[in-house]
């Protein structure tokens, strides 16, 4: 036998893991809109400051109604970077009832412009206004029929007045234009026809009646990953807005969802992952229906059917996913009592 002493095992010391980040909510230091530009604001759109500012309006907005046979929600809440950082939320998100229909409107300010907060709320503001009264004015009927041409008419004319306000609002402040960039997506029922409007990022879907699911039309991306091509008000914006328009008819819709990229980029693909997303609102999170593309979710039971569908939204918007931590809009517009389920794989 050896009289060499047995070597011990060597001990190696697992690294510590780096302690999970710590997500302060600060209110913002600054106000929403600067105190010498509110009255300029309001002049451009009319209400639009009221409730900003206050403290449980910086986390999250919504909105809940219905009209004509559709339900219509929405909510807008802060990301944590931008809470954590004690900064506005940029995105802006809104819905409006009208006599034969209703109009929503979802904006996502773009990070680099310093107002774009403004920017997105101005744009959402003024379409649905816009469409409002423009949809409700007296129209020709041909042999008793509406034309879509109404409703692609008064889509183009709403882009228009959005590009006009967001350019007086520059002038009347004196900030540059580029301050306030921010992408739109619209969606607005006129009588059995429903119309889009898109510039910038973020994501529309379409859900059938038979259980498919559509991606209309396709974002503004750029050249390199996570860029936007178009942002209101820059020139070329309002064309390209005015070009995507489309008008389809409503029958077969169950539901039409407006994203910003901040619900779009968690899963992405939106168009193959719509699906879950849209499952999880109407059933909730269990086995049956599971939630996807690696985000974890923070509200597990219903939202379309829940007793109060906005808070519940605010919560669902709250899911987590590595590295995704920017604002999040949805607005979810479907018929009343649908049910709708994703076609069965063949």
């Amino acid at each position: 036998m050896s009289d060499e002493p047995i070597a011990s095992p060597e001990i190696v010391a697992t690294p510590a893991l780096p302690p999970r980040p710590v997500w302060a909510v600060v209110t913002p230091s600054v106000p929403w809109c600067p105190d010498e530009w509110r009255e300029h604001l309001e002049a451009i759109a009319p209400g639009i400051s009221i409730g900003h500012g206050a403290p449980q309006h910086e986390e999250a907005v919504g909105t809940h109604g219905r009209r004509s046979g559709w339900e219509l929600l929405v909510a807008s809440r802060r990301g944590r970077l931008h809470a954590h950082r004690g900064e506005h939320r940029e995105d802006a998100g809104t819905v409006l009832l009208c006599e034969h229909g209703w109009c929503a409107a979802v904006a996502d300010g773009a990070g680099s412009a310093p107002y774009s907060r403004l920017g997105a709320a101005i744009a959402v503001h003024v379409v649905t206004d816009a469409l409002r009264e423009l949809l409700q004015a007296p129209a020709p009927r041909v042999d008793g029929v509406l034309p879509a041409s109404t409703l692609r008419a008064a889509l183009l004319t709403a882009a228009s007045d959005v590009q006009r306000a967001m350019e007086a609002f520059a002038e009347r402040t004196g900030c540059a234009p580029r301050a306030l960039r921010t992408t739109l997506l619209v969606a607005a029922l006129h009588h059995d026809a429903i119309g889009l409007l898109q510039v910038g990022d973020g994501g529309i879907v379409w859900l059938h009646d038979d259980g498919r699911t559509s991606q209309p039309m396709q974002g503004d991306s750029g050249e390199f990953s996570g860029e936007v091509a178009h942002f209101l008000p820059d020139a070329g914006a309002l064309a390209r807005l005015q070009q995507s328009v489309l008008v389809q008819p409503a029958a077969g819709c169950a539901a039409v969802l407006l994203a910003s990229d901040g619900v779009e980029d968690p899963w992405y693909p939106l168009p193959r992952h719509a699906a879950s997303l849209y499952q999880q609102l109407q059933q909730g999170v269990s086995s049956e229906h599971a939630t996807a593309a690696g985000v974890s979710p923070a509200h597990t039971t219903t939202v379309l059917n829940a007793p109060d569908p906005v808070r519940a939204l605010v919560e669902w918007l709250s899911f987590e996913k590595r590295g995704e931590n920017d604002d999040r809009t949805l607005c979810v517009a479907r018929r009343v009592g649908s049910v709708w389920a994703p076609l069965a794989a063949a």
